[in-house]
């Protein structure tokens, strides 16, 4: 109570009613200052407020002091609410658009369709119709057999990539600590075609450049079977960290994440 500004000021007027009084009450015969109650002496009447005066200019100082501080402590706490609540915005913003992305790459999925074996395949149908066609093209190689692959379905093949490269790009340029959460959730929508696909894509073809980083970044191989990796021989295309779980690295000066070093298996 004393410490805030209206504990303060009830101590100053309490000082000055006291003094007062004790001033006044001396015109009665009680005088213990030693000062007559005569108004001839009006100067040294005027003088026993001295002290008083000093006291009560300190203590205002130090009143003023205190509230300015309390003032600026107030402003603080109003500017880190401002930030709290800019920074929950911020983020809210962001979940809407990841979803609304995660949404539109899921109807792509559904919607696609390609004239494979046996007549139209749409949807998760396409994709092991386009990885079919890829085991069983005349290619000598699998870089030799991904790129007939491509050029046969690139406008499918095309789109599909990317726009699963600007939803993992968007979360990977956020500035936000818990990607690899929402990495988790499109990681999660990728069937074993896709990813086998993928991967192909990041070995062989246009996912070189930029996806293949992102995959190792985000461990988007996770889910893929032992059986296709080996099969694929995606072990030697790609670091540990595309199939094992990391953490996502403190974000570097131009707002990307750094490549992180592998850790336990998830």
């Amino acid at each position: 109570m004393i410490n805030t500004p209206k504990g303060r000021s009830c101590i100053l007027i309490t000082v000055l009613l006291i003094y007062t009084a004790f001033v006044l009450v001396s015109g009665t015969g009680f005088n213990p200052l030693g000062i007559p109650w005569d108004f001839s002496n009006n100067a040294q009447f005027g003088d026993s407020f001295g002290p008083i005066s000093a006291i009560m200019a300190s203590l205002a100082a130090l009143s003023a002091i205190a509230t300015f501080n309390a003032q600026a402590l107030e402003l603080d706490r109003i500017k880190e609410r401002e930030l709290e609540s800019d920074r929950r915005a911020e983020k809210v913003s962001f979940e809407h658009a990841f979803f609304q992305l995660l949404q539109h790459h899921q109807r792509n999925v559904v919607e696609i369709d390609i004239d494979g074996a046996g007549g139209k395949k749409t949807g998760q149908d396409a994709f092991r119709s386009m990885l079919y066609y890829f085991r069983n093209n005349s290619g000598k190689s699998d870089a030799d057999r991904w790129g007939a692959t491509f050029h046969n379905y690139r406008n499918d093949l095309g789109h599909y990539f990317r726009f699963l490269y600007h939803l993992v790009n968007y979360v990977d340029r956020s500035p936000f600590e818990d990607k690899y959460f929402y990495m988790q959730i499109v990681r999660a929508t990728l069937s074993e075609s896709e990813l086998i696909l993928l991967g192909l894509n990041c070995a062989y073809g246009e996912g070189r450049e930029k996806f293949k980083d992102l995959v190792e970044r985000y461990s988007l191989m996770h889910n893929l079977s032992d059986d296709a990796r080996a099969k694929h021989n995606f072990l030697s295309f790609f670091a540990p960290s595309a199939f094992n779980r990391v953490e996502v690295p403190p974000l570097r000066e131009n707002g990307h994440t750094s490549v992180p070093a592998p850790s336990s298996p998830a």
